[in-house]
């Protein structure tokens, strides 16, 4: 089922124990569709277990219609669909781990 995506980047996300950011998008090719992916950093600063961190990717699914709008706040807005089948999740994982280096892949 086709729903928005809204490229928002480089804004930091504070939370009781540290922050996230999405650093940047890029496209993986994936049988013959375009698959958008997010990649970024977590750091835990300030919690009472200690300090840590990771990168991590996140999968909003293939493109529809790329930037087709810009929203309220300016943000471009595309059309994407969300990627289900285990085998191909199983092969972006792979890709982005290699390609990457990010210990964590979440599809949305």
């Amino acid at each position: 089922m086709p729903r928005e995506y809204v490229h928002e980047l480089k804004s930091e996300i504070r939370s009781i124990s540290g922050s996230y950011e999405l650093e940047y998008e890029l496209a993986v090719e994936m049988d013959r569709k375009t698959v958008i992916c997010l990649i970024g950093t977590g750091i835990v600063d300030n919690s009472c277990c200690g300090v840590g961190g990771c990168r991590f990717a996140l999968v909003p699914g293939y493109v529809l219609s790329h930037k087709i709008y810009r929203n309220d706040e300016g943000l471009w807005v595309s059309q994407v669909e969300s990627i289900s089948d285990e085998e191909l999740r199983g092969k972006i994982t792979n890709i982005l781990k290699k390609q990457e280096l990010v210990q964590q892949v979440r599809f949305l």
